[in-house]
Parts: C-alpha cells; structure tokens; sequence
C-alpha cells in the first residue's frame, strides 16, 4: 500500500519536529553517502536545527567536521568563475527551455507545412480541379518541388 502524501507545513509538536528531523536527518546523510560511492564523488553535508543562536550544538556536519572544512576550503580556492561554471539561474534556465521549446515549435510548423503541401500534391494528383488556382496553395508546391529537385541534385552530386 503506497504511503500518504506528506503535508508540507511546519510540525508544531517538539518532540514530533525533533524527530521527525532526525529521522530525515539520518535519510539525507544516508543518501548523500550512495551518492558519493556511485557516483565517485566528493561530498559534505551541514545541517542546522534553525535554532537561532549560533552555538555549534544545533549544527550537524558530515563526514567530519575536519574533512568539511577542507572541502570547503577546497572549494573556496578555486576561483569564483570556475565554482559557478555550471550554475544555473532560474532565469537562465527559462530562456533555455523557452529557446528549446521555439526551435520545437518551428520544427512542427515546417514539418505541418510539408504535410499540407503533400496533401495539395495528392488533390492536384487526384482531381486538378480541385484546387483554386489563386489561393497561393499552387506556388507554396512549386517552391516545395523545387525545394525536393534541389535536395536530390545534391544528393546526385555527392555520390
């Protein structure tokens, strides 16, 4: 039986809060220890209790507190470009997928103009007649065949 859908909201029980925190805790650490085997990487986790003093006791790191500082020192060394290399903003991520979603929709719009033009290519075979010389439909078959002429010249001449 699949579980209940987990409520976002602050827990207002203590205790319930405290532990449900260590128990999500303990989920994190053990995630991000699979994560730095299979993946062959270097990792460190600090998590703070979101008390507002600033005594080390509500800070939880890991590996160890030594091996978090050096990661973090590490990390610091390198310079401000090459640690922000592959950031993406929110922003930055919209205009990428906006720019990806525009040369889709271009793609379809070419593809649904072929198919009409083939559509008007088997009217004109079927029954001249059918097709109003003045609609503009005849020249948009015309370039469209000179278009296919072109492609297969090129072929032609390549092989």
């Amino acid at each position: 039986m699949a579980r209940a859908r987990v409520k976002l909201a602050r827990i207002l029980n203590e205790s319930k809060r405290r532990a449900a925190l260590k128990k999500r805790r303990l989920a994190l650490i053990k995630s991000l220890q699979t994560l730095c085997v299979l993946c062959k990487v270097k990792a460190c986790m600090i998590v703070c209790d979101g008390l507002n003093d600033r005594s080390t006791d509500n800070v939880m790191v890991w590996p160890s507190r030594k091996e978090v500082k050096t990661m973090v020192a590490n990390f610091n060394s390198v310079p401000e470009q090459k640690q922000s290399k592959k950031n993406v903003t929110h922003e930055k991520f919209l205009e990428n997928m906006l720019v990806n979603e525009k040369s889709k929709l271009q793609a379809l719009k070419k593809k649904n103009d072929q198919m009409e033009i083939e559509e008007i290519l088997h009217k004109l075979h079927s029954d001249p007649t059918s097709i109003d010389p003045m609609s503009g439909k005849l020249s948009q078959a015309y370039f469209y065949i000179e278009e296919l002429i072109k492609m297969i010249e090129e072929k032609e001449s390549s092989s």
